[in-house]
């Protein structure tokens, strides 16, 4: 089911197309037997369209409109930041300020943790949500609170990396800056941000979700799709600042047209300035917002998911362009839609890439099938072959290029080799600029016997989350035991190393004597939380 709101719109941008296009895209979602999504398209401040498909709640039978409240996900980034250099540009703080001036309950960490360090994603913090699930208790299982998520991030001694030296993205630096800005403010931060940033930009929908158990009139339910159909899936939690905002896709609009417009000043800049690593690489994150490129024209965007929430906000300034995609469904490819309509809007976009691609010798891939560990997440990659291509488990077959590298979805993976032609590692060229490493591991995933695995068992401690990890041997596999009730079985994949699903990859370490003292856990969020053996 849809719900139409089109404003007045000149001919030449034509109207019925513009319907017709929306209609084709969100197609999947036109039911009334499906949660959905809601869509907003404006330019040059004038709304083109603002239109609902699918149903805010299935147990009511309450459709999708452009009126319709849903849950931001990340893309309440940029809010968060318009926060913070709101107080940069009353004078009461600097990006370059040390977080620890205005939060001194932040551990010292070496390098010096700035405010812009927050806001770009390169302070090395630890993903608060992956360190609340290492406890027991994955998102959704326990209502955590703002102090919860804080309290966590204040126990953590080591960072993933050097403050500054690499682009990982965590929530965990957008966490803190609610506590910075209310204690230089002097104001809870959803009052802050309604008198300081929704008010002036008109965006009377929106809000923080400071109290998950607020009635909200016109808020959709959040789904997920299971193997008997359409399940709830919602934030019940506490947590705002890295998400947690309540809106509409009009009220979006609104925003992006207050930035273009300059309501905040300088904010609209600072908020698309690019941060800088200390190898002085810039990168395409700036403060909550992505300031990249699409198809050879400017793209100010962030894309959002949190529960069963799928989001995408971008501008393209070429075009004037604004376009809001919200729904209600997990996994729904919002960021695709957004695309998809500044594809038909866009008249001068460049061509998608074409790359030279071949068929790969036979010979020459085989070899490079086997297990391999990411430097530093030390998540667990596997290639094989499938039918004559190289693939990695679980994604797209890679594409061979004819100078022997292949593609990896937008990156270039280069795959290192010793003398005889075996693979020892990958080292892959990013689309942003980031060069990654792969260590190779073995050609096929370890066997390790039951006399091996024993050297593992045991009760091993983090002191940092404060949790206690039991590993036992059930049914020839390694089993491990967070609390009662929680427990995964970890798949073998090199010596000493295992696959621990969504907890990550699990390794050990051994002693001099070659006994395993400490049990490592790698994420991509998480790089390396050691745990020592209870003795």
């Amino acid at each position: 089911m849809k719900r139409l709101l089109l404003l007045a719109l000149p001919a030449a941008l034509g109207a019925q197309d513009l319907i017709a296009t929306a209609d084709k895209i969100f197609a999947p979602w036109n039911s009334t037997h499906s949660p959905g999504c809601a869509v907003g398209v404006a330019r040059n401040g004038i709304t083109l369209l603002a239109r609902g498909y699918g149903m805010a709640d299935l147990e009511t039978g309450t459709p999708i409109t452009a009126q319709t409240i849903l849950e931001s996900g990340s893309v309440a980034k940029q809010f968060t930041a318009t926060a913070v250099l709101l107080l940069v540009a009353d004078g009461k703080l600097r990006l370059d300020d040390d977080v620890r001036k205005y939060i001194p309950e932040l551990p010292e960490y070496g390098r010096t943790i700035t405010i812009r360090h927050l806001l770009s994603h390169t302070s090395g913090l630890r993903e608060w949500s992956n360190l609340v699930a290492d406890q027991g208790y994955p998102r959704g299982t326990r209502a955590t609170s703002q102090t919860d998520l804080v309290e966590m991030i204040f126990r953590q001694k080591a960072l993933n990396y050097p403050v500054g030296d690499f682009y990982s993205y965590t929530n965990s630096g957008f966490a803190l800056l609610p506590t910075l800005v209310e204690r230089v403010s002097g104001m809870p931060f959803a009052r802050f941000s309604v008198e300081r940033i929704f008010k002036p930009a008109g965006m009377s929908d929106t809000r923080w979700r400071v109290d998950y158990t607020v009635i909200v009139p016109r808020r959709a339910q959040a789904y997920a799709r299971s193997a008997d159909g359409w399940r709830i899936e919602m934030p019940f939690e506490n947590v705002h600042g890295p998400g947690g905002l309540l809106t509409t896709v009009g009220d979006w609009l609104k925003w992006n047209d207050a930035l273009s417009a300059r309501t905040f000043g300088a904010v609209s800049d600072s908020l698309l300035s690019q941060a800088t690593l200390t190898s002085g690489r810039k990168i395409p994150y700036a403060m909550g917002l992505i300031n990249g490129m699409y198809r050879g024209t400017p793209e100010w965007a962030h894309s959002g998911s949190t529960a069963g929430y799928s989001t995408y906000l971008a501008r393209y300034p070429r075009a004037g362009l604004s376009v809001a995609v919200l729904c209600n469904a997990a996994g729904a490819p919002a960021g695709s839609y957004v695309r998809q309509i500044a594809d038909a809007l866009i008249p001068d976009l460049a061509p998608p890439p074409v790359f030279d691609t071949t068929t790969a010798d036979p010979t020459r891939i085989a070899r490079y099938a086997g297990i391999y560990h990411d430097d530093r997440t030390h998540d667990v990659t596997e290639l094989f072959i499938e039918r004559g291509q190289l693939r990695v488990r679980g994604g797209a077959p890679l594409r061979a290029l004819r100078d022997g590298d292949f593609l990896l979805g937008s990156g270039r993976l280069h795959i290192n080799t010793a003398a005889d032609g075996s693979p020892t590692g990958v080292r892959i060229l990013a689309a942003d600029g980031d060069t990654l490493t792969w260590t190779y591991g073995a050609t096929a995933r370890w066997q390790p016997t039951d006399a091996q695995l024993q050297a593992f068992i045991g009760r091993w401690y983090q002191p940092e989350i404060d949790a206690i990890w039991t590993a036992r041997v059930e049914k020839g596999a390694l089993v491990i035991q967070i609390r009662p009730g929680t427990q995964f079985t970890l798949i073998p994949a090199y010596p000493d190393a295992f696959e621990g699903g969504a907890y990550g990859t699990v390794w050990f370490t051994r002693d001099k004597k070659g006994a395993a003292t400490a049990l490592h856990l790698g994420a991509g969020r998480v790089w390396d939380l050691v745990f020592q053996r209870v003795k």
